[in-house]
């Protein structure tokens, strides 16, 4: 990937020069704003960082991957039960964006849905998540904003973005894990990770016992690339995504879409390829 680093005093500066240099289409794949350590962290201003890069093959899914791999059931909804969805993941994995794509689809299906923005270390993560669902009327909470007994048929949740020496983002997530008790964690990686980096993010995230996998960033990579990533899965894939755009370009993987980015699933979990406008709606889930 071609990615680039911007800084500037705001985030909206950077992504002013974002689009300056890489054009108004350019994939951002991490921000944030970052203030300085120590004591002098109140007479130093917060700087903001944006890596991004230009808009590579778009929306077009590229040939089909020729390897094997297994797609996991999408979520499935029962009236008057809320279905609680983790999402983890490493910081840039894509989960907010993720959980906001599914949140308008399954909302514009006629399910009560909701969210949890736990991302409370990234800035804008929460304001990015409420403007994404915003149009589709999806109430988003803080953590400990959730009432168990609210009325809701899915509940997502966004989880910060983790990695081995933030010690204070494992134990809140831990702590957030316990008290929610998610029915599903889904582990968020994206299709730009080399396989060395993706296998080591599988096993370091392991105890927080990720059932499947949302695939992410795949209008950002070649095919082999594409390849590489699904050999080195150990999870099924539940999920991929294919834009930033929020709503839209999310699909089961069980969906024609989903073999169109990775070719034909293994035998095993493969019975149904129904897209997201299919009439039973099992592209994102039972409707």
């Amino acid at each position: 990937m071609l990615a680039r680093r911007y800084e500037a005093s705001t985030l909206e500066q950077a992504l002013a020069r974002v689009r300056e240099d890489l054009g108004p289409e350019a994939v951002v794949l991490y921000a944030r704003e970052r203030k300085p350590a120590g004591w002098w962290r109140w007479l130093q201003p917060p700087r903001a960082e944006v890596i991004a890069m230009p808009r590579g093959l778009g929306s077009d899914p590229p040939p089909a991957a020729a390897v094997s791999w297994r797609p996991a059931p999408p979520v499935r909804l029962c009236r008057g039960r809320t279905r609680r969805v983790a999402f983890v993941g490493p910081t840039g994995a894509g989960k907010t964006t993720t959980v906001a794509k599914l949140a308008c689809e399954f909302r514009v299906r006629g399910w009560e849905v909701h969210v949890v923005s736990a991302d409370t270390w990234r800035a804008a993560a929460h304001r990015q998540l409420a403007e994404g669902v915003k149009a589709a009327g999806v109430p988003v909470h803080a953590p400990c904003g959730w009432d168990q007994k609210g009325r809701a048929d899915l509940l997502l949740v966004d989880l910060p973005g983790l990695h081995p020496t933030l010690a204070d983002r494992w134990t809140a997530v831990r702590e957030l894990l316990q008290r929610l008790r998610p029915h599903e964690v889904h582990l968020v990686v994206s299709a730009a990770y080399a396989p060395a980096f993706l296998r080591r993010v599988q096993e370091d995230l392991r105890d927080l016992s990720p059932t499947r996998c949302v695939l992410t960033h795949l209008d950002e990579v070649d095919p082999e690339q594409v390849r590489s990533v699904l050999a080195s899965l150990a999870l099924p894939v539940s999920y991929v995504t294919y834009s930033p755009r929020v709503p839209g370009e999310v699909a089961s993987a069980r969906s024609k879409a989903a073999a169109s980015w990775l070719g034909c699933p293994s035998s095993a979990g493969a019975a149904s390829h129904v897209g997201l406008a299919g009439a039973a709606c099992r592209g994102v889930g039972e409707g």
